[in-house]
């Protein structure tokens, strides 16, 4: 009811378009965002992070620190993790905006990240796979890198079975969260894979070659 209620009221024109300007003296581009009832967080080419207030869409703290352009974040309760083309991943403590820690690992863009119950998995354009145990957001180490992509990874996501990569070397990988051992690979885009999720066994991915496929992972392995 929700999405068609929503869907109609597009369609009839009864919805109301805000707009924030993000625009810099050094940028133009909005790269990433997130956002909930209070706030929007956005990753901007100025290598900041703003955050917004959804009231009056107010900008209520700028994040400074990367040395690139902020390509991908997520945020909870208490953190902001954030990954740039600088090739760090920093961690910012949410009310303060307070920079916490730098994670120094890939050689390349940092392009997408997720992170969940004490685990984060971070990918990059130097065609490999970072996955991270964070004890604490100040404790966060390196468990395993996986590589095998020929490409850039271009999309992560994970949960407590499997970890899901995707590149622009046209293909998915597996691999087995417990012990990141790689389980196999899944073709079929004739060109490279720029969007992924993977929610609910069903791995759904989007590509350049202009399709949108589909395959439920857990009957394939189990």
């Amino acid at each position: 009811m929700d999405i068609r209620c929503t869907e109609n009221n597009w369609r009839s024109g009864k919805h109301t378009l805000n707009r924030i300007n993000c625009r810099s003296e050094g940028s133009k581009g909005v790269y990433c965002l997130q956002y909930d009832d209070q706030k929007i967080i956005s990753g901007l080419r100025d290598n900041t992070i703003k955050i917004w207030d959804r009231k009056d869409l107010a900008c209520s703290n700028v994040l400074t620190g990367h040395t690139g352009s902020v390509l991908c974040l997520q945020y909870d309760d208490h953190v902001i993790i954030s990954g740039s083309s600088d090739a760090t991943v920093r961690v910012w403590e949410i009310k303060t905006g307070q920079m916490i820690k730098t994670l120094i690992h890939h050689c390349e863009a940092v392009l997408h990240l997720r992170f969940n119950n004490g685990m984060m998995v971070t990918c990059s354009k130097d065609r490999s796979i970072a996955v991270w145990d964070m004890t604490s957001p100040t404790e966060i180490n390196l468990r395993r890198v996986l590589v095998g992509h020929r490409a850039a990874v271009n999309v992560v996501d994970f949960d407590e079975k499997y970890i899901v990569s995707a590149s622009g070397d046209r293909t998915i990988k597996v691999w087995k969260t417990s012990d990141c051992e790689f389980v196999r690979t899944l073709g079929g885009h004739k060109r490279g894979i720029a969007c992924l999720q993977y929610r609910d066994r069903l791995v759904v991915s989007g590509s350049s070659d202009n399709t949108i496929r589909y395959v439920c992972v857990w009957n394939l392995f189990d």
